[in-house]
């Protein structure tokens, strides 16, 4: 009898509800939880007791196009769907538009889900940001990185890269021991370093050095008066080694080309002395570039002062050497005939 009467209370509820009438409510429990479909232009409302709501079943589908983005579920919670198409309640951050997922969930974008963002707990523990096929771009007037780069594939930045700090701390350090670096040093000079035991190795096709005040080897600062300036020392680190050198001698380049007039007498002005290096003490040939200077003072570089001299170009005396020779062998050349 209690069945029958069931029975006829669900067929009597289902009458009920197929008579299109608005405002109807069905309450559940102690009229703590019902359903309500109060007009044509309102939803219908399920509304749960105080300790919520639960719908459950194998599957749950829910229609993409009857839930508006950013629905509202409470004061401080949104309603969303997640990659799997499930409908999750999101939290909202300090603005309000920022929303909470659990670990290792993708929050996907993109028509095809071809770009994510997930934080990795079962894996490496790391927040992954994938891109699409065609990468990733990160753009704002400032990107900061707090941490460590790292990555196996290359990293290709088509604009600016600045380092705003100073000092070897904060080098751009290459090798598995760091011992290789480029650095903008306090000192306002931007540091090379290569390794301690095999140094470092600039290769290329060309390798050009665009500078202003030259190129020093061994010096710095004030030090550094030509092209290229090695320290004065007397031992290998003041000196070149090549198998020739060539100097721009063409015609091209010339003009008032004439023959040194009487190049014995300047030869006779000269003074080619044996010496002394101070800092080794060894013994060495040449000339005193001063005195040179007072009879050939275009060959001899000079500080700033004009009066004492840096060095001279050796090469130049050459050219005097071959004239002389010459015109001395003319003058054999007239005594034997007259001896004849």
């Amino acid at each position: 009898m209690a069945v029958k009467n069931k029975k006829a209370k669900v067929l009597e509820l289902d009458n009920l509800l197929s008579v299109p009438t608005f405002n109807r409510k069905i309450n559940f429990g102690k009229n703590s939880a019902a359903i309500q479909f109060t007009n044509s232009t309102s939803p219908l409302i399920i509304s749960g007791s105080n300790n919520g709501l639960n719908i459950s079943g194998s599957s749950i589908s829910v229609d993409t196009t009857t839930i508006a983005a950013g629905t509202a579920a409470n004061a401080s919670s949104f309603i969303a769907l997640d990659s799997n198409n499930k409908l999750i309640k999101t939290s909202a951050g300090a603005g309000g538009s920022v929303t909470s997922l659990d670990d290792d969930v993708k929050l996907h974008f993109g028509d095809d889900n071809d770009a994510h963002i997930e934080y990795n707990e079962n894996g490496d523990d790391f927040l992954i940001i994938s891109g699409s096929s065609k990468g990733i771009v990160l753009s704002g007037s400032t990107i900061q990185i707090a941490g460590t780069l790292e990555g196996a594939s290359p990293l290709k930045i088509g604009g600016e890269v600045q380092f705003t700090s100073a000092g070897d701390n904060v080098a751009f350090n290459f090798g598995p021991n760091k011992e290789s670096k480029i650095y903008f040093g306090n000192d306002n000079f931007l540091t090379l370093s290569g390794s301690h035991t095999n140094g470092a190795v600039v290769s290329g096709s060309t390798f050009v050095v665009g500078t202003t005040n030259g190129m020093g080897v061994g010096v710095t600062g004030d030090d550094i008066t030509h092209a290229i300036t090695l320290p004065n020392n007397d031992n290998s680190t003041g000196r070149i080694k090549a198998n020739a050198y060539v100097s721009y001698s063409s015609q091209r380049y010339k003009k008032e080309i004439k023959v040194l007039d009487d190049p014995m007498n300047i030869l006779n002005k000269i003074e080619g002395v044996s010496f002394k290096w101070k800092d080794t003490d060894r013994l060495d040939y040449g000339f005193i570039a001063e005195d040179v200077g007072k009879v050939l003072p275009n060959i001899v570089s000079w500080e700033d002062n004009k009066r004492d001299a840096q060095g001279m170009d050796y090469l130049k005396i050459i050219s005097f050497l071959v004239e002389a020779v010459k015109n001395q062998q003319k003058e054999i050349n007239k005594l034997k005939q007259t001896l004849k």
